[in-house]
């Protein structure tokens, strides 16, 4: 099978010809459709995953497609199956986090296209349990990257408390906000995209279910918010440490900051009062368990809930990684296999 290998840190992709994967007895074998091309992909080749990685590796943790070949032991899965696999698999499933249903916080899981070969390459291999189903509603294109990008937005609604009616301001209109604009409006959320360019706000409020837009190309976006009441959510997925920072002032009482794209740079917020005299909290979110996964792609397929994408053949998975690293994309890039 064809295939994109990260041979070295810092290099380019090779298109090499590799052996099928073998499968084990709880295993399910995917002829590969679609494969997202996502930030974390750029990282990966950055080395940031050098002590999760073992060299050569086959990227891609966004994979959508159709089971050709089921374990022995694996009966509730067939050949033919529209089926998916996120960024984290082999899951223990007896720890702590497993039994309570967030196996993506299970010390011993594997990543898909980090620790484990991907989803560059015309087959690919996962453990059963860890597949969802592919909602008929949804094509390969549009699922792939609903499998990183659409769960980690969707995810935190399950653990912030959020009821339908809230305000939920979502912080940057890219790749993973785009789909936080839409999952919050299927929800029921008061829905405020915060910004920059005309363009992007333009598109936030006609097509993706934004209430309202503020620009934050001026530090007056928090102001503007609080003016609104405050947010109960805010959702933030710009790489900027600064509207990090800010965004805590623009909560509302009993609000929550929900932190979800990668900031290595250092956050400085602001005093403790600020947070303790309105009760108001910081969290992270690093993805999602099987459980929210199927919710996320319920959710979808009920609501429309699509991402918008620009494909890439797998031969020029390079070049798609290029663009995802230029920031080009608008909003995500999908490998496509032939």
């Amino acid at each position: 099978m064809k295939a994109a290998v990260l041979t070295n840190y810092h290099q380019p992709l090779e298109l090499r010809d590799v052996s099928i994967p073998d499968i084990g007895p709880l295993d399910v074998l995917i002829k590969v459709h679609a494969c997202g091309v996502c930030g974390s992909d750029v990282h990966l080749v950055d080395e940031d995953f050098k002590e999760m990685s073992t060299l050569p590796l086959i990227p891609g943790h966004e994979i959508a497609g159709v089971i050709e070949q089921v374990g022995e032991q694996v009966n509730y899965l067939k050949k033919g199956d529209r089926v998916g696999v996120p960024w984290a698999q082999h899951t223990c499933g007896h720890c702590r986090y497993c039994v309570r249903g967030e196996s993506i916080l299970c010390p011993e899981q594997l990543v898909t296209g980090v620790s484990l070969n991907g989803g560059y390459a015309e087959y690919t291999k996962a453990p059963a349990r860890d597949v969802t189903v592919i909602p008929d509603e949804i094509s390969f294109e549009e699922a792939a990257p609903l499998f990183c990008a659409g769960l980690t937005v969707y995810t935190p609604f399950n653990y912030v408390g959020f009821k339908p009616g809230q305000t939920v301001a979502v912080m940057g209109v890219g790749g993973l906000g785009h789909l936080a604009l839409q999952f919050a409006h299927a929800l029921g959320a008061q829905t405020i995209a915060v910004s920059r360019g005309e363009d992007k706000l333009q598109l936030a409020k006609e097509k993706l279910g934004a209430d309202e837009v503020i620009d934050s190309s001026t530090d007056e976006w928090v102001q503007k918010l609080q003016q609104m009441g405050g947010a109960d959510v805010i959702l933030s997925t710009a790489n900027s440490s600064k509207l990090m920072g800010q965004a805590i002032h623009a909560l509302a009482p009993n609000g929550t900051l929900v932190l979800l794209a990668v900031e290595y740079k250092e956050i400085i917020f602001p005093s403790p009062m600020d947070l303790i005299g309105g009760r108001r909290r910081v969290m992270g979110n690093p993805s999602g368990s099987i459980k929210d996964m199927r919710e996320t792609l319920e959710v979808a397929a009920k609501h429309g809930v699509r991402p918008m994408i620009e494909t890439h053949p797998l031969e020029n998975a390079q070049q798609a990684l290029e663009h995802v690293r230029d920031g080009k994309p608008r909003f995500r890039a999908v490998l496509t296999m032939n």
